[in-house]
């Protein structure tokens, strides 16, 4: 069997497990719309580009987007999102599941397994917004994309609370905190959120442009 279709074969596997979710792309692709009909919940899988006939890996990948964010250009409707091993935070940041021999049934009995355990859930927090902003902002500020999440959602106090969070949490806090304040001395017309120095530059353009204030 050809690398694509021992992929193929494996993903519709998966697929089979999850009926709320429409497949599409040959069971690449699952997507499931949220109960308000806004939110899409999608799990991807890639392909190694290194596939080849004696052997083929893939990698998940979930995330979330919002139809009004998307019309509102909040983050082009982003909301939350990664590959799966990354998400569900247990040291690594990304893995290829082989699908070769005896690998095949592991490897697609292990991610149905963390989908069901890690993935259905946050489906399901999604569902309540409310609950689920509140529960983000008691809990540990891993993601800066929730921010826009929490700022169309919630307003710019809870967005506020969240960003300096997850600032105050990261590495690279005395970068996020230094753009933000050099932007003081900016006219703010020559401020582009498109262009993205280092990662989650753009985000703190975007705060600092829509009056979300960052601690010193």
């Amino acid at each position: 069997m050809k690398a694509r279709e021992l992929c193929e074969k494996a993903w519709q596997e998966i697929a089979s497990h999850f009926p709320d979710f429409k497949v599409t792309k040959k069971g690449q692709n699952l997507k499931k719309i949220s109960k308000n009909k806004d939110l899409t919940f999608e799990i991807h899988f890639q392909a190694s580009r290194h596939n080849y006939s004696c052997s083929a890996e893939f990698s998940v990948h979930f995330s979330i987007y919002s139809k009004s964010m998307t019309k509102a250009n909040i983050n082009n409707g982003f909301i939350y999102g990664g590959e799966l091993e990354s998400l569900i935070d247990r040291g690594r940041i990304f893995r290829w599941f082989p699908l070769t021999g005896a690998s095949y049934q592991h490897s697609v009995n292990e991610i149905i397994k963390l989908l069901e355990k890690y993935i259905l859930p946050i489906c399901e927090n999604f569902e309540d917004t409310k609950t689920n902003i509140q529960n983000i902002l008691n809990g540990n500020a891993k993601s800066i994309d929730l921010f826009y999440y929490i700022y169309f959602f919630d307003g710019k106090d809870s967005a506020e609370q969240y960003l300096n969070k997850f600032i105050n949490q990261s590495n690279l806090k005395k970068r996020f905190k230094g753009l933000y304040h050099s932007l003081e001395n900016v006219a703010k017309e020559s401020i582009d959120i498109n262009v993205d120095e280092f990662s989650g530059a753009s985000t703190i353009k975007f705060a600092y442009l829509n009056g979300i204030k960052i601690e010193r």
